[in-house]
């Protein structure tokens, strides 16, 4: 035999090799075959069939797609119950022997969140989830004062907001609460939230909630008083500010989110390198970073860890692959992922079926080789070796469903500490309820970035969103009725969250400050000494950067 005939006999047999023990093992697999469904017929009527059908399709994805399946089941969840009730609620609304779609997905929502029992902020059914867990504001402030008795809180204010005519408009009637400065608050200190009111901190009464509500009960003077509350709202995309803007001392950073790539309508991978290169150079002598986040939903975390290098490392012209890895490493390494049983199944159903894709794209690997950039050039190194280890386990996912956790592997790196920064001074993190996952990320990356240095990180705003554990959500379909799910596919377990500020899946990072976008703006004024800040951030307060 040639040499030449090896260069492709070897690689057939291996292959050949693999897809047979994948075959053997999805035939002998406990986990039960069905077929993923990619395109529902979306039916308007469905039969007494087609909605066994689907409800048996709900039953299966949630037993094997849903990473959180096992901690819903300790938490006391019965998916024979929710069945039950979703087919009970449907046939109220039964004609003769058909179902109305619009129905059948409705009961599918409301009885698949009213039996979810878990933080999971990944988790959504026809695209609704659970409310998230938002801090309601009311007017009413008090400061401490210590008596020999005690710490007591003095009302020293009840005054609303200077909030814009659009968002007094929605409110409605105001109907002020009946509280008066020198009065006395007497309810639990877990509804006191920290404010800071230009020269000293005072506390906004609020409640931290899921609920959408108008109103609250305050105990004053031993008294139970009713009062108005407000809660922030999301930034939509299409209006908030990507990009920088700067003062002499200042530098203010806008991201929408994390997921920048070649057909993003927002900012692509070329306009993030760009993005990253100006941050780099307008860092350089300043004394305070803002970095706002608020409705930042996530995306890929090294594309945070290249941008806080490039502000912590401003002196250096190009930054090594290395030193970012070695920041993305700082939270990720040690992270473990569980796979949800039937995870190794899609793997190597989507890794076989893009096999004739790789092979086209060799053509134009030097056209590739071109537009690589640092994420792009990062993604190659761990994309091999996290590759084979998660085709590896997926093959063992067939045979023992949920055998053992995988443990994520980092791209090696010769760094073994952190350089000093260059950049010394201040940094503000802003965000809001719908900051998640990769934000949040952001916020660990930057607190151990600034150990042991002279840089302080401060956290305004509100409490994110919580949405780090469950982790790779899929689109899942049901076949006749067009219902549909968002599941996380994998669970992680890491240390990068062991912080006081942080409080867990579905409540996210707590803030320094808690703060709406209506006083961000006067907020950021008392805490920061540059009398150049409110021209250059003109409309944050208000609502956002026009």
């Amino acid at each position: 035999m040639k040499k030449r005939h090896l260069f492709w006999i070897i690689p057939s047999v291996l292959i050949v090799f693999i897809f047979l023990t994948a075959l053997i093992g999805n035939l002998t697999s406990p986990i039960p075959s069905k077929r993923l469904v990619k395109k529902n017929k979306n039916k308007k009527i469905v039969t007494e069939k087609e909605l066994t059908e689907d409800l048996d399709y709900l039953k299966y994805y949630l037993t094997y797609s849903y990473c959180g399946y096992p901690e819903l089941v300790k938490a006391g969840f019965d998916i024979d119950a929710l069945i039950a009730d979703i087919k009970k609620d449907c046939d109220k609304d039964k004609h003769g022997t058909t179902y109305d779609s619009n129905l059948v997905r409705s009961a599918v929502m409301k009885r698949v969140l009213e039996h979810h029992c878990i933080d999971d902020n990944h988790f959504s059914v026809c695209g609704q989830s659970k409310l998230p867990n938002s801090l309601y504001f009311s007017d009413i402030y008090v400061k401490p004062e210590q008596t020999d008795s005690g710490t007591k809180y003095v009302v020293v204010k009840n005054e609303r907001e200077n909030l814009p005519e659009k968002i007094v408009k929605k409110l409605g009637k105001y109907i002020p609460a009946d509280i008066q400065p020198g009065q006395i608050f007497t309810g639990p200190e877990s509804m006191l939230y920290e404010w800071f009111d230009g020269s000293e901190k005072i506390y906004r009464i609020g409640t931290l909630t899921r609920q959408n509500i108008n109103n609250i009960h305050i105990m004053i003077d031993g008294k139970s008083v009713v009062a108005p509350v407000i809660s922030n709202s999301y930034l939509d995309q299409a209006g908030k500010m990507q990009g920088m803007r700067e003062t002499k001392d200042t530098l203010y950073i806008s991201l929408v989110n994390f997921m920048f790539n070649y057909s993003s309508s927002v900012i692509n991978e070329d306009e993030f390198q760009t993005l990253c290169n100006n941050a780099r150079d307008k860092s350089k002598g300043k004394k305070q970073i803002i970095i706002d986040l608020r409705s930042n939903g996530g995306g890929q975390l090294y594309r945070g860890a290249m941008l806080y290098s490039y502000l912590f490392y401003n002196n250096h012209e190009t930054l090594s692959d290395d030193l970012v890895s070695y920041i993305a490493k700082i939270t990720d390494e040690g992270e473990h992922i569980f796979m949800c049983p039937q995870y190794g199944k899609s793997y190597l159903y989507y890794y076989f079926k893009g096999i004739p894709n790789r092979i086209k794209a060799l053509k134009f690997r030097k056209k590739a080789k071109e537009r690589e950039t640092n994420f792009t050039r990062y993604y190659k190194k761990i994309d091999k070796a996290f590759g084979r280890q998660i085709f590896f386990a997926s093959l063992g996912e067939l045979f023992v469903p949920t055998s053992k956790p995988i443990q994520y592997k980092m791209a090696d790196t010769k760094l073994t500490e952190l350089p000093p920064p260059d950049f010394s001074g201040d940094i503000y993190v802003l965000t809001d309820k719908y900051s998640a996952s990769c934000s949040e990320y952001s916020i660990a990356i930057l607190n151990t970035l600034a150990q042991g240095t002279d840089i302080k990180i401060h956290h305004i705003g509100e409490n994110t969103r919580g949405a780090i554990f469950y982790i790779d959500p899929g689109t899942f379909v049901m076949p006749n009725s067009g219902a549909w799910f968002t599941l996380p596919t994998g669970r992680n377990f890491t240390d990068a969250f062991n912080h006081p500020n942080f409080h867990g899946e579905g409540y996210g990072w707590f803030p320094e400050y808690w703060v709406t976008h209506y006083n961000l703006l006067n907020t950021l004024n008392n805490l920061i000494d540059d009398p150049e800040l409110t021209d250059a951030l003109q409309g944050l307060e208000k609502w956002q950067l026009q």
